[in-house]
């Protein structure tokens, strides 16, 4: 028993400790600030795995997967096509420029939420501002010409 315990308890527990049983310290680790120290990757290597793995999903990576698409963009004649005549079907090449111009107005949503942080600079966020609802106007154009091609509202 420590010698703290030993003069605390020893003189009214003397048939349970004797004088001469010592029981050991145990020094406990102390902790420390931060945590563990483990290797991880930077938060920028995670946030990239994740931006690839939307980009993935968005472009259709589970229909590719699953179903088996018309991967060769071309008609019975051989003339090179981009769109698929249907809009149940997609060529791969569709999907990569859909999910591609789908990014495109991410990035002006995100432009636009970052012009409301500058509102002290007036000319900075008007130029994030216009720039962002540029690429948001530009995505939807283009991706509503994609439907309209694919639907055949619209003769290329």
């Amino acid at each position: 028993m420590s010698e703290k315990l030993q003069t605390k308890f020893g003189e009214k527990l003397p048939w349970v400790m004797g004088a001469s049983v010592r029981i050991p310290r145990v020094k406990f680790p102390e902790a420390r600030e931060g945590g563990l120290s483990l290797p991880t990757p930077g938060k920028s290597l995670i946030l990239i795995l994740t931006y690839v793995f939307l980009f993935y999903l968005v472009l259709g990576g589970i229909y590719i997967a699953i179903r088996d698409p018309i991967t060769v963009g071309g008609d019975a004649q051989g003339n090179a096509m981009f769109l698929y005549p249907s809009t149940h079907e997609a060529f791969i090449i569709e999907s990569l420029v859909a999910g591609f111009l789908i990014y495109i107005s991410g990035l002006g949503f995100l432009l636009l939420y970052n012009a409301t942080k500058h509102s002290f600079n007036y000319a900075y966020a008007i130029k994030i501002y216009i720039l962002g609802a540029a690429l948001v106007f530009a995505g939807f154009i283009m991706l509503q010409y994609m439907i309209g091609v694919k639907s055949g509202v619209i003769q290329p």
